[in-house]
């Protein structure tokens, strides 16, 4: 019987033992993913949410290097980078974009990459895109463009197509978070993450 009393005061002490070394790591993680506790912790290049939300309609796309590809803006989560035509920084960021997709991993087929370009056209950039498979582009002859822009100008002095942001756009179309040029990629990943467990659409 003492025997018995023994194993069984063991397994505690080692149960107890676990907990007490498992207890700070299971912590940390549920208030690093579940809370906004320490979002001001020396960073400044998280995304900023964008309140009120802006709705955008369900604008059609093309895919420079497939032509079959018949893509819509709302049903997924899109990263939308704005300007006018793709040159150096565009380039970077469709870059920036194919590597957090990439990071994306199993979430990756409810996030696409969009460019809304004002002055070249989508057949212009299948040269460029050579290694950017899946990149989609607004298609121009179906959108108002000036009345588009206007939902991206979030402040009165904002400009669109020179401030060279990656926005998030929801799949009901929702404009709803912005980040600016010098965001890390893997902060933009993060952040989409975690948009994409809280979500259930898209």
């Amino acid at each position: 019987m003492g025997e018995e009393n023994n194993n069984k005061k063991n397994k505690i002490t080692l149960v107890l033992v676990v907990v007490a070394f498992l207890s700070p790591v299971i912590l940390s993680w549920v208030v690093f993913n579940y809370t906004d506790i320490g979002q001001g912790r020396g960073t400044s290049n998280k995304g900023d949410l964008i309140t009120p939300v802006r709705p955008i309609d369900n604008l059609a796309m093309i895919d420079p290097m497939n032509a079959d590809r018949k893509e819509t803006l709302h049903g997924k989560w899109s990263m939308v980078f704005v300007t006018d035509s793709c040159a150096d920084v565009c380039m970077d960021n469709v870059y920036r974009m194919r590597q957090i997709h990439m990071m994306m991993d199993k979430h990756s087929l409810r996030v696409q990459k969009v460019l809304l370009l004002t002055a070249q056209r989508p057949e212009e950039l299948a040269k460029l895109f050579t290694n950017y498979a899946g990149q989609q582009v607004v298609n121009p002859d179906l959108v108002d463009v000036d009345v588009l822009l206007e939902k991206f100008k979030l402040e009165a002095s904002d400009n669109p197509l020179t401030n060279s942001r990656i926005y998030i756009v929801d799949p009901l179309g929702n404009l709803m978070m912005k980040f600016e040029p010098d965001a890390n990629p893997r902060d933009i990943m993060t952040d989409l993450k975690k948009l994409l467990r809280a979500s259930r659409i898209g």
